[in-house]
């Protein structure tokens, strides 16, 4: 499957996210794909980066009401991630929070560190680094509660496997530590 071409399926491209701000880098060649797309991120990102025409910062208020809710996962002071619920195929959306790390070819160390920060492969889960980074439990359970009050059973990372059901019990899984 090209990627490329099934989204162009699904019609004109009016907005490009990152939902963190780990994934910045990756707008520069969609947006050289899709000039006239609106800009989004999430943090302390300048309005420009790197001469990118950035239209905004994400927030907790949803830009599709009817279509998604959307808030910003708080608690930790390096990493704002924008979440968002799908209404219509019950789906949660998250970006670098939950990883599911599939075993890379050839790349024992890396592997190594994926098991030993709980994101590897099958089980996945939020990783050691990032947990470290939380500082602010009390919002992190916060935010958690408002995810899992949503009525999803899929989820959709960026890191591995796209969870397709019991997705819920993954979440809550993943969160465990907090």
């Amino acid at each position: 499957m090209n990627t490329l071409k099934e989204v162009e399926k699904l019609g004109k491209i009016e907005y490009l996210l990152a939902s963190t701000q780990r994934h910045i880098w990756r707008l520069r060649a969609w947006h050289e794909k899709y000039p006239e797309s609106q800009l989004w991120t999430c943090g302390n990102i300048p309005r420009k980066l790197n001469g990118l025409p950035f239209t905004g910062v994400l927030n907790d208020t949803s830009m599709w009401p009817d279509d998604f809710e959307q808030m910003i996962f708080k608690g930790n002071r390096l990493l704002s991630e924008a979440v968002f619920f799908h209404k219509a195929s019950n789906t949660l959306i998250m970006g670098d929070i939950i990883q599911n790390n599939e075993k890379i070819p050839g790349r024992p160390f890396t592997n190594f560190m994926f098991r030993l920060s709980g994101a590897a492969y099958p089980n996945g889960g939020v990783g050691l680094d990032l947990r470290l980074t939380f500082s602010d439990k009390r919002k992190a359970r916060e935010s958690l509660a408002k995810i899992i009050s949503w009525d999803f059973d899929k989820l959709i990372i960026a890191h591995g496997p796209c969870v397709t059901a019991n997705a819920k019990e993954y979440v809550k899984s993943a969160f465990s530590w907090l």
